[in-house]
């Protein structure tokens, strides 16, 4: 009877804890849908409060906070949260990629290519990490570093006009004017009469 009994109340204890679980996980849903609708409004503040009623510290509760402190141009506070979802998940892109986005709004350019770094870590063909990453060093004329991550995503995408005309202008610093040549001529294949590229063909 006593073993009856036990099983009983041990029964009872695991269905309760299923309903709290599923309120809780109703709650949380709720408080993500009520977020993503004050979103559409533009009512950060309520987007940002939303989530803040049910926070449990959840990596995705950190990685959405991040982008709605974005859009409320609090990039300080965006940073926290992309950071904590980062340190959550140590070997995701999208939180990286996501923190990516206050640091430059907070002109913290040598973060942002420590976290490039670390996408490529674990992505070496990832070609947003790769380009912007080409990017940073052209801006800094370090134009024989930014060639092999140009380089990259041109043997993905062979036709992509951005990466084209950044890698001719990197070759022309570097001097191969041949290289150049033909790069800012495939521009003008992708977009006939392109500014860029007509400037670009009257420096060599």
């Amino acid at each position: 009877m006593v073993l009856v009994k036990s099983a009983l109340l041990t029964a009872a204890l695991i269905l309760l804890n299923l309903r709290v679980a599923q309120a809780q996980q109703e709650e949380l849903a709720a408080s993500f849908g009520a977020s993503y609708s004050a979103e559409a409004k533009a009512n950060y503040d309520d987007a940002i409060g939303a989530l803040k009623s049910r926070y449990t510290n959840l990596y995705e509760q950190n990685l959405r906070l991040g982008w709605v402190y974005f859009l409320a141009k609090n990039y300080t506070q965006s940073a926290v949260y992309y950071q904590k979802a980062v340190e959550q998940r140590p070997y995701a892109i999208e939180p990286k990629f996501g923190l990516i986005k206050p640091l430059n709004a907070l002109g913290q350019v040598e973060k942002m290519l420590g976290l490039y770094t670390a996408i490529l870590q674990i992505d070496p063909q990832n070609t947003q990490a790769n380009y912007w990453a080409g990017v940073i060093y052209v801006n800094r004329k370090q134009f024989d570093k930014a060639a092999k991550y140009f380089e990259r995503v041109i043997n993905l995408y062979p036709f992509d006009y951005d990466t084209n005309l950044s890698l001719a202008w990197t070759y022309l610093n570097l001097g191969k004017k041949s290289e150049a040549r033909a790069l800012y001529n495939k521009v003008l294949l992708i977009r006939p009469g392109d500014a860029n590229a007509l400037a670009g063909l009257k420096r060599l």
